[in-house]
């Protein structure tokens, strides 16, 4: 796992998290993730966060748009280096979600 595709996914969580305004106590109540895990994310320590904690994060913090999209490539390019079949997951999830949507 690259670190520098670990610290784009922490990135892009801290700051959806601070311009949501809340703590990561906060988002780990809102999401139902621990606050351990909020903090291993932010601090890049995570290198395969499941698919199903990035879409608690989205919804948790209210995001959408170019928002959500940026939050779920960062963590797609840390999972697809390690899984081909976990690529094919998302990219079939988005197919679907696009044809739901428009």
């Amino acid at each position: 796992m690259d670190s520098r595709r670990a610290e784009e996914l922490a990135a892009v969580l801290r700051e959806l998290r601070e311009q949501a305004g809340i703590t990561q106590e906060e988002l780990a109540d809102r999401s139902g993730l621990s606050i351990r895990t909020i903090s291993d994310l932010e601090r890049g320590r995570t290198t395969t966060p499941q698919r199903r904690s990035i879409e608690l994060l989205a919804d948790a913090l209210c995001v959408d748009g170019d928002s959500l999209e940026q939050l779920q490539q960062a963590a797609r390019r840390r999972s697809v280096a390690q899984c081909p079949a976990c690529s094919a997951r998302w990219q079939l999830d988005e197919l679907v979600r696009r044809e739901k949507h428009g």
